[in-house]
């Protein structure tokens, strides 16, 4: 066989050296490997190399794992490594700690490791790394000011070497994205704000209007009493004594706190801080800074809630008058038989029953004598409120515990009107309109948590994002917001099928803890994913819990719930599901509601109710003809009742609409087909439209 003249030339340049062929292009397999994305080959190509134990080799073998979506296996591999003599490979190594510990989603280690990175690297390649980074501008500034607020909060010994960490990740961000925030930031950390004062004063910024009501002293006083009354769970005495307090708005606020601590239920009617533009006293609720608390308010009230014995106790003392009281309690307390524990439980019912009952004197000795950080929180703010006593005695020993009181604490203080950090928080009762949200919380009170929260519950309201969802689960973990974040990112990754990504998410939440609106999601979610991959058991489990909470269930999430019920043959609990759906079609588009007529027609048909099958199809057919493809779904199904029950020509006229209006090939066959076949049935029989029948 003759090869074609262009052929042969293009078979020389092949072979000659230099010429554009596959050998001058040549490279190492691991090269290829790398250029094709083989992670999984490469890694191994690398394990098997002389030099593995060499800083190249290992930083290779991390980077592969990074690139195989496997961050736990590279910081393995880096964390176990000592620290490189070379200063890049150091940087590499600490850099790519960096990275793992993100796809880990430890923001705060991350930032911490890229900081360290840093230390090794000239500031022209550190700013370019930091901002090559996706999102890193946003992560730094989040887990900086999330950093801050641990150390606002934190009054032990690890204070010092916290605030050195601040400075260290404050420094870099302010090296890289050298923006207005670094800037107020580092002047009101700095307690600067003479020098925060003449850089305001220099821009031309809108400043916001600020006015807050005017707190009495006695307000003050009546919340303290009050907190103390609710320490002893005496509700109705809380209540009574925050129905003097003269600003209305406040003693809407403390109701709602005293309604919370007794039923565990929040405001349905936040229009009083809305109307009233309190911004941060609406972002306490509507963000739900007390969902730690949602599962079980017992830190907040004295003694044990579920103890039977020290119920009836504490109910005895509260019936006699104050001076009897002090007396009994003064009488066990000399006893030589109680315990240590029981001793300090007197001691604070002593102090709890002279607060609520106004008897400062008495109160104040006994609140310097005793250990303030084992109080019941209620009680810790009475008395904060009443003596003004500084926070570090009254925070918990543990960092952790003290980081999820402080913000707890410092806003309730703010709204009994002692604010605690005035030179960079905004005033608890600030009124200002929601359009100047943005200017307070970014210019003005950047490390302000609460403003924070609401503008950012403002910007989520008017248009979610998945990138604002991260930044709100990751800073606002402790609330209910943050919760919404998480249970946004989880419902996100549901929908694209990323059901590894989603659990992540869900996992991320204490289910038990959540009010029943948030758990309602999160069973949902849970739902489609179990039902994702093909857990139909436990999906259905999962959704039963689902219905017992009572709450209204997304209308998709039933449906399917429905369609498994029919694929398991439990006919009559898919029906159920279905008319709950049918009984609320107002709410539903008309597509969905001709599918619910449709898999109600099915789920008669199955039960051999071919009556009421009829029924469904025909009125689906009839009431929505332009959702075609159910419709005709339809007109194809009740023509096969038909055609059983040898009603021929109904049959057929279903099936003629069928194949007229039908988009799909299969569809028009599939009729034509079973006109064909009652053709036969009938053969040459003359068709009549009567369907009369002559007795005799």
């Amino acid at each position: 066989m003759k090869l074609s003249l262009s052929f042969f030339a293009l078979i020389v340049c092949l072979l000659i050296p230099g010429t554009n062929s596959l050998a001058a292009q040549k490279q190492t397999f691991q090269k290829w490997l790398e250029h094709y994305g083989a992670w999984d080959r490469l890694e191994k190509e690398y394990a098997t190399e002389t030099a593995e134990d060499s800083p190249e080799a290992i930083l290779k073998r991390a980077q592969v794992y990074l690139n195989l979506n496997s961050p736990a296996k590279t910081l393995e591999i880096i964390e176990m490594t000592p620290a490189f003599e070379d200063r890049t490979l150091e940087a590499e190594r600490l850099w790519l700690g960096g990275q793992a510990y993100r796809g880990l989603g430890d923001l705060s280690k991350a930032v911490l490791w890229f900081t360290q990175a840093t230390k090794f690297m000239d500031d022209s390649v550190a700013k370019r790394r930091l901002k090559a980074e996706p999102e890193l501008a946003d992560i730094w500034h989040d887990v900086w000011l999330k950093m801050y607020w641990s150390y606002s909060a934190n009054h032990t010994l690890s204070r010092s070497s916290q605030k050195e960490a601040l400075n260290l990740v404050m420094a870099v961000g302010q090296r890289a994205w050298n923006d207005s925030f670094w800037s107020i930031a580092q002047a009101l950390t700095d307690n600067n704000h003479a020098e925060l004062k003449e850089k305001k004063e220099l821009e031309p910024t809108e400043s916001p209007s600020i006015t807050a009501p005017f707190l009495l002293p006695n307000d003050t006083t009546l919340i303290a009493q009050s907190m103390a009354s609710a320490s002893l769970e005496k509700f109705d005495a809380a209540n009574s004594q925050i129905d003097k307090i003269s600003q209305e708005t406040v003693k809407i606020f403390w109701k709602s706190i005293i309604l919370f601590l007794e039923k565990g239920t929040l405001p349905t009617d936040l229009s009083p801080f809305t109307t009233g533009k309190y911004l941060k006293a609406n972002a306490f609720w509507s963000g739900n800074l007390l969902a730690p608390y949602s599962k079980s308010r017992s830190q907040w009230f004295l003694g044990n809630p579920h103890s039977g014995p020290w119920t009836q106790f504490r109910n005895n003392l509260l019936t006699m008058s104050l001076d009897d009281a002090q007396k009994a309690i003064d009488n066990e307390l000399r006893s030589m038989l109680i315990s240590e524990e029981t001793s300090a439980l007197l001691t604070n019912f002593k102090l709890a029953l002279t607060l609520s009952n106004g008897d400062v004197e008495s109160s104040r000795t006994i609140w310097n004598s005793l250990n303030k950080k084992t109080l019941p929180i209620s009680l810790r703010l009475a008395g904060l409120l009443t003596f003004k006593d500084n926070f570090n005695n009254i925070l918990p020993e543990k960092p952790t515990e003290s980081y999820a009181l402080y913000p707890i604490l410092t806003a309730l203080s703010g709204a009994a009107g002692q604010d605690v950090n005035a030179q960079t928080e905004a005033p608890f009762w600030t009124t200002a309109p929601s359009k100047q949200l943005a200017s307070l919380s970014l210019d003005q009170y950047p490390l302000d948590k609460l403003l924070l929260l609401a503008y950012w519950q403002q910007l989520f309201n008017e248009k979610p994002s998945v990138s604002l969802a991260k930044r709100s689960a990751f800073l606002f973990d402790d609330s209910s917001f943050g919760i919404q974040g998480l249970l946004y990112l989880a419902n996100d990754a549901a929908k694209t099928k990323n059901l590894q990504l989603s659990a992540f998410y869900l996992n991320q939440i204490d289910e038990p803890s959540l009010p029943s609106n948030l758990k309602t999601s999160w069973l949902d979610i849970k739902t489609r994913i179990e039902l994702d991959s093909g857990r139909q058991s436990a999906a259905l489990d999962t959704y039963k819990e689902m219905v017992k909470t009572g709450t209204p269930i997304p209308v998709m999430t039933r449906l399917r719930m429905a369609l498994l019920y029919q694929q398991r043959k439990d006919y009559e609990t898919a029906q159920k599901e279905l008319l709950i759906m049918w009984d609320n079609r107002s709410t539903m588009t008309t597509a969905l509601q001709a599918e619910t007529l449709f898999w109600l027609g099915e789920g008669e048909h199955a039960m051999r109710n071919m009556d009421k099958a009829l029924d469904y199809y025909l009125k689906l057919a009839w009431q929505y003809p332009q959702e075609n493809i159910w419709a005709l779904t339809a007109m194809y199904r009740a023509s096969l009742i038909y055609e059983k029950r040898g009603k021929y020509e109904t049959a057929k006229r279903l099936l003629g609409t069928v194949i007229r209006n039908a988009a799909r090939k299969e569809q028009r066959e599939a009729a034509k087909a079973r006109i064909d076949a009652i053709n036969k049935k009938i053969g040459k029989q003359k068709s009549t439209e009567s369907t009369l029948v002559y007795p005799f």
